[in-house]
């Protein structure tokens, strides 16, 4: 995982009502960029100091789950409002190092299925990353007597912890998301 490049992506930093500083990246984190800061601080200095680690740890956690880093795409002035500055903030994922490794262990994936009918009611399975780089997705979801009509002796039960089947393997979320799916569609509500 060592990336010792410099990466700049470019992100805004407003003060609080509070008084404290927030930086937000919101070209970067589509979903929720714009509304919630990825780093804060009690002065400007420090929100841009945390921002720069935060950020590192957020990307280094991307090239973890075998993504692409996504492409620094500028903000647009006119999506600001006032109070509002553009900043480009610099992350060097090698200077953190040690402890994005640290942070990194025991990091899995949740994989989700919501029934139609009932958007409360979900199906999941949780991934692992294994030795070869790629993602062990699990199934715990599952009586003693499911068990025997859904899996056949190919599925593999998790040494760790074997109330789990490994129902496949993947390089990348979106793939994992998709066979879980097709699992559900073709195997869960099939029964």
């Amino acid at each position: 995982m060592e990336n010792s490049k410099n990466l700049v992506y470019p992100s805004f930093i407003k003060q609080h009502e509070e008084g404290d500083f927030g930086v937000y990246f919101p070209t970067l984190f589509h979903e929720d960029g714009w509304e919630y800061p990825l780093a804060g601080g009690a002065t400007r200095s420090e929100a841009i100091k945390c921002a720069e680690k935060n950020l590192a740890f957020s990307l280094a956690g991307i090239l973890y789950d075998n993504e692409e880093l996504p492409k620094s795409i500028p903000i647009q002035s006119e999506h600001l409002s006032e109070g509002m500055e553009i900043i480009d903030i610099e992350a060097t994922i090698s200077l953190y190092s040690e402890e994005i490794k640290e942070h990194l262990k025991g990091r899995h994936w949740h994989i989700s299925y919501y029934l139609e009918d009932n958007e409360e009611e979900v199906i999941e399975a949780i991934g692992y990353k294994n030795d070869q780089g790629d993602w062990d997705i699990f199934f715990d979801d599952y009586s003693e007597e499911e068990e025997t009509i859904f899996f056949d002796s190919s599925y593999k039960k998790n040494p760790d912890w074997p109330g789990e089947i490994l129902l496949f393997s993947v390089h990348l979320r979106s793939e994992a998301q998709e066979k879980f799916n097709q699992f559900v569609e073709n195997v869960i509500l099939k029964r």
